[in-house]
């Protein structure tokens, strides 16, 4: 699963304008961050009106601030408009092409549309940003285009990278175990995997079918029946479900 940016970033600057009529002067950077929380705060509370309301008077401060084209860059994300959503990234890494979080945002865009190498290009700039907050996520992310692109060598490279800094991240430990149990390497995979268990209760359909595909590989039979029956007892009308009978129907026909 990709993950969007709402950093903030670094504030700089000595500009001064006059906010909401009050007659003392402000620092542009700092009105412009404060909108920009402001409307971030609205956004996660479900309320694009009036985080659309701070975001704009973000621009109307600075139309020159990556910071503010990125949270409307959000705004649109959130509103599910991608042509309005990219404009913005650009608009953002036009005021600065090294904005971390919108290159973070803008190849999560990329790959929900299929534009794989376009995103991997904005994750790996993100990623080996030092200052940047979110190298985690950017990592995580750079894993998920490597392995759309076909490159699991790389992608788990970056997993392991994205788990180094951030080792709380459950995602990337089921991403590990299934690209181990692909490559072959079921053992890595168990690993990654019962430790992905111990942290996320109940585990989701696609958890199970990796630890189902595990455990028989490794002749874990008392676990493998036990997640067989998590996946019918709770997912029985998921993907999963269905590609586990189509796998145990070959188990069996190949016996």
């Amino acid at each position: 699963m990709l993950v969007l940016a709402a950093t903030l970033g670094a504030l700089g600057g000595c500009m001064t304008v006059t906010e909401g009529g009050d007659p003392n002067e402000v620092n542009v950077e700092d009105a412009v961050a404060t909108r920009v929380a402001a409307g971030m705060k609205y956004l996660q509370m479900g309320n694009p009106s009036e985080a659309r309301r701070h975001f704009s008077r973000a621009l109307s401060l600075d139309g020159n601030s990556a910071q503010a084209q990125n949270a409307m860059a959000l705004l649109y994300n959130y509103e599910r408009d991608p042509v309005q959503e990219e404009y913005h990234y650009r608009q953002a890494l036009r005021a600065d092409r090294n904005y971390s979080p919108a290159l973070n945002n803008y190849g999560t865009l990329l790959f929900s549309q299929g534009r794989y190498q376009e995103a991997l290009d904005k994750f790996k700039r993100a990623a080996h940003d030092p200052g940047y907050e979110g190298r985690a996520s950017a990592f995580s992310n750079m894993g998920a285009a490597y392995k759309a692109l076909g490159k699991p060598e790389q992608a788990r490279e970056a997993y392991v990278r994205a788990l180094r800094l951030n080792p709380r991240a459950s995602a990337v430990l089921l991403e590990l175990a299934r690209l181990y149990y692909d490559d072959g390497r079921p053992r890595l995979g168990w690993d990654y995997y019962r430790d992905y268990e111990r942290r996320v209760r109940p585990q989701s359909a696609e958890a199970l079918w990796v630890g189902i595909r595990l455990a028989a590989a490794l002749g874990k039979r008392d676990q493998q029946s036990s997640y067989e029956l998590a996946l019918q007892n709770l997912y029985p009308g998921s993907r999963e479900y269905r590609l586990w009978q189509d796998w145990r129907n070959g188990q069996e026909g190949a016996q």
